[in-house]
């Protein structure tokens, strides 16, 4: 039984591998085959990147495109620091975005490219954008001899790719290293330039110690880019002052060489109001026109404005004249619209009417901010009359009565400059917190050396708005500041400040370059003298007696 068992397992397992070897050697080739394409023929969806963010930009529109390419390329592409690729690649600006770009092309083994560009490029266009990569050459270290150790100054910039200079000679593009001896003359000056860019230079002492390497850093500052102002007014022949007292002409004129953002230009003239423009914005490259037309002061009278608390700072017509409690003349009879500004208090402002010889007085309790939603700012300087900017813009003159007050800025970081002649610019940054003051103490420093020929002035008056002249010249009206002035040295100035209805005040005296000089002048009212009274007819009758009489017996006397 189990004979035939086993026999009956051995037949099946034949059957088995016959059937195997069948199906083996049949043909494969002739069964149907499905072909896919290749992965390369589909289609590619890509996505914008961080490193490549041009690409969810369509063409056209508002935008403008750089072609960047290198020789040789697979160098990584980077515009004003953000990379955009390997070479070949194309950046994406937007054409009414800030103006200027810098593109950077590095690769392992050669000399940084870069090249600043201006503009932008135009809707829908390309700029073309073409590197030739310098190799840097391998230099095998050499062993020194004895006494002949080196050390190193590995020196970069922002941007890179920058022009170094080493002890005056010229010695490769950011980034580079140069080695020195270290028993070698000790002391080095190294300079950078780059187009665009104000040249860096800075002096080392010392030499490093063998085998030493010291990094230099040198972050460059972008070359300021100026317009200017023309100035026009009617009449003509009128004072025109930039920025209060910054530079001054007589209309019409051009102020050359001004910075950009936004200025205030004051026009005067003897018998015509005072025009005033707190919206002059310059920007790079161009002329930007301001006419005054002069509204003759026929009759005229004062404002005497008092505030609680007091030092709010006071504008009239637009027109800056000082701080509270204060009183201004020399105004046109008719209606003025008169502004209070006051850190931690909302602004105020109200129109009042001036009569011809009348004086108006007006009181005004300031109103505490609640909840602002926005900061104030406090900038004093030593000494005063400096010019104070906040992000390039004019927001007026420090001043001995107290702190410029700038109101209602947006919560955020600003850069706040000073000037002021014959001292350095004082640069710092202020952080604007809703509903908080910041302050602003700047201490001047004297640039050492008077700047040749020149002098600062800051002319006060009680009452504010008087004519100020200086060697009969006519130069403005008070509160008044002049930067830059051109003096000489032998001669003596008369100043004078004259308002109707108060007695001329007149100082003079000589100066000194680079001398900072302060007038408070408190003007008094002329003395008005007394009404005489026309004579009563009794009392002319009576007069006339008393005549009679006396001839009367001075002939009787004659006779006797």
């Amino acid at each position: 039984m189990k004979t035939k068992n086993l026999m009956m397992i051995m037949l099946v397992l034949m059957i088995a591998l016959a059937t195997i070897s069948a199906v083996v050697a049949e043909d494969v080739s002739t069964y149907p085959v499905t072909t896919y394409p290749p992965i390369s023929t589909y289609p590619v969806t890509t996505y914008p990147t961080p490193d490549n963010p041009s690409i969810s930009n369509p063409i056209g529109g508002e935008e403008g495109y750089y072609a960047i390419s290198s020789s040789p390329s697979g160098a990584a592409a980077s515009v004003d620091g953000t990379n955009v690729g390997l070479t070949p690649t194309t950046a994406t600006v937007y054409v009414t975005g800030p103006p200027g770009h810098t593109i950077t092309v590095t690769k392992e083994g050669y000399q940084t490219w870069s090249k600043y560009y201006s503009t932008n490029p135009p809707a829908g266009g390309t700029v073309a954008v073409s590197a030739q990569l310098i190799p840097i050459p391998v230099t095998l270290p050499a062993t020194p001899p004895p006494g002949g150790e080196k050390g190193y100054y590995s020196i970069q910039s922002s941007p890179s790719g920058s022009s170094v200079t080493f002890d005056n000679k010229y010695v490769g593009t950011t980034p580079v290293t140069v080695d020195v001896s270290t028993t070698g003359t000790p002391g080095h000056t190294i300079t950078v330039s780059a187009t665009g860019y104000q040249t860096w230079s800075q002096q080392v002492t010392g030499n490093p110690s063998a085998g030493q390497t010291i990094q230099i850093f040198a972050s460059l500052t972008p070359v300021q880019q100026y317009g200017n102002i023309y100035v026009s007014s009617s009449p003509s022949g009128a004072t025109a002052i930039l920025d209060n007292g910054q530079d001054s002409l007589v209309t019409s004129g051009t102020f050359y060489n001004v910075a950009p953002g936004w200025h205030n230009v004051q026009v005067s003239m003897p018998g015509y109001q005072v025009y005033s423009n707190n919206n002059v914005q310059v920007t790079s490259g161009g002329t930007t026109n301001v006419y005054a037309s002069l509204v003759p002061v026929v009759q005229s009278g004062s404002l005497s404005i008092s505030s609680t608390p007091k030092g709010a700072g006071l504008y009239i017509d637009n027109v800056y004249r000082g701080e509270t409690n204060q009183i201004v003349g020399g105004l046109y009879a008719g209606p003025h619209t008169v502004v209070l500004k006051l850190t931690g208090y909302q602004t105020f402002t109200n129109t009042y009417s001036v009569n011809a010889g009348q004086t108006t007085y007006a009181s005004v309790t300031m109103v505490p901010l609640q909840n602002p939603s926005t900061g104030d700012l406090q900038v004093t300087s030593s000494p005063s009359g400096a010019a104070v900017y906040l992000n390039g813009n004019y927001q007026g003159v420090t001043s001995t009565a107290g702190p410029l007050d700038i109101t209602d800025l947006t919560a955020a970081t600003y850069t706040v400059v000073l000037k002021k002649s014959g001292y350095q610019d004082y640069t710092t940054t202020v952080k604007i917190v809703a509903g908080q003051t910041a302050q602003v103490a700047a201490t001047l420093q004297a640039t050492g050396t008077p700047t040749s020929g020149t002098i600062s002035a800051e002319i006060l008056s009680t009452p504010g708005g008087a004519d100020v002249y200086v060697n009969n010249v006519y130069k403005g009206v008070t509160p008044l500041n002049f930067q830059n002035v051109p003096i000489e040295t032998t001669q003596a100035y008369t100043v004078t400040i004259k308002m109707e209805g108060y007695t001329p005040y007149t100082t003079s005296g000589k100066a000194t370059p680079g001398q900072s000089i302060q007038i408070n002048a408190a003007l008094s009212p002329v003395a008005t003298p007394a009404p005489t009274q026309p004579l009563s007819p009794l009392s002319v009758l009576s007069a006339l007696g008393i005549c009679a009489v006396a001839a009367f017996l001075f002939m009787r006397k004659t006779q006797e």
